[in-house]
């Protein structure tokens, strides 16, 4: 992939005015899709109108995001590397949309969720969708957390409860583990392990790994599978968010493991997955603060267990 500078754009306070949410909505649609079509269906606009946003977005930014000649369409270098700014823009603009109507509606409670690393979790939806039916006049906000905050914003008391995925240093935290799956290693296609059914962790122990920057150093480990290893870490790359895990193997820099929730819905070209089998798998747990599980959170908890997947 590529990224090509156009001429100088206005400065970033006009830029920000000039671009506008749909421009990013098209973005992220096409990013995640790869397909103008499918995008545009998604979003159920035309797919002129799609195209000629994203031509916009583009001339505003100076910078070409998308390369359309490939098919699939992929992004270019600079288009994987604004996509996590879009996203938290209109995450953003979401928190505060959702905000507004809760100070409209008259809204007496909130219960703030923290969803770290867990988004692409079949069962995340839907634990947040059950507890919206059957708590109605509750103001739900949700927030997404990175690499960064392996707690879900709990430490910093950003949030009340977090669906999140244990290890980590969790002092003053409980947590109640609802679901568990088993972690994938991402590769190039091209990798001589790719389309292989399964490896075992010696298989790819002596391969460069990917280093997460400024993270909680006991969920680092885990994801690097510390405990397992016999040598000394290579490191290939580092970075600070799944999109970055995913660059590097596909461009193979470094390998990382991912959950298989991750693993199934990524659809990154030049991109594979193949299961680890003999490592642990992640779990995914509710967490919340010692002491401080109010009746939402409680109910909420509640909800969480009524969902749980059992084990195996």
């Amino acid at each position: 992939m590529t990224s090509q500078a156009r001429p100088v754009r206005p400065g970033s306070s006009q830029l920000a005015a000039s671009v506008e949410l749909r421009h990013l909505r098209y973005f992220l649609a096409v990013a995640e899709e790869l397909s103008f079509t499918r995008a545009a269906r998604r979003l159920n606009v035309v797919q002129q109108t799609l195209s000629e946003g994203i031509a916009q977005l583009e001339h505003m930014l100076g910078l070409r995001l998308v390369e359309r000649a490939t098919r699939p369409v992929q992004l270019t270098d600079a288009g994987a590397a604004w996509r996590p700014y879009a996203r938290e823009v209109l995450e953003a603009a979401e928190r505060a949309a959702e905000a507004a109507g809760q100070l409209r509606s008259g809204h007496a409670t909130r219960l703030r969720v923290g969803l770290a690393a867990t988004a692409a979790f079949p069962l995340t939806p839907v634990l947040l969708q059950a507890f919206r039916a059957g708590h109605p006049h509750v103001a739900l906000s949700t927030r997404h957390y990175g690499f960064g905050d392996p707690a879900g914003g709990l430490l910093s008391g950003d949030t009340d409860v977090a669906i999140v995925r244990p290890p980590f240093s969790a002092a003053g935290l409980d947590l109640l583990v609802i679901a568990s799956e088993p972690r994938y290693v991402a590769l190039c296609d091209q990798h001589p392990l790719a389309g292989r059914p399964g490896v075992s962790f010696s298989e790819i122990e002596d391969e460069p790994w990917i280093e997460v920057d400024e993270s909680d150093p006991v969920w680092c480990a885990y994801w690097r599978l510390t405990a397992l290893r016999t040598k000394p870490l290579r490191v290939g790359a580092s970075g600070q968010s799944l999109e970055d895990v995913l660059e590097a193997a596909r461009t193979r820099q470094a390998i990382g493991i991912v959950a298989e929730s991750v693993a199934r819905t990524q659809p990154w070209p030049q991109l594979t997955f193949v299961k680890v089998t003999d490592i642990p798998p992640s779990d995914v747990a509710i967490a919340w603060r010692v002491g401080e599980a109010s009746e939402l959170v409680s109910e909420f908890i509640t909800t969480a267990q009524e969902l749980a997947v059992p084990p195996g």
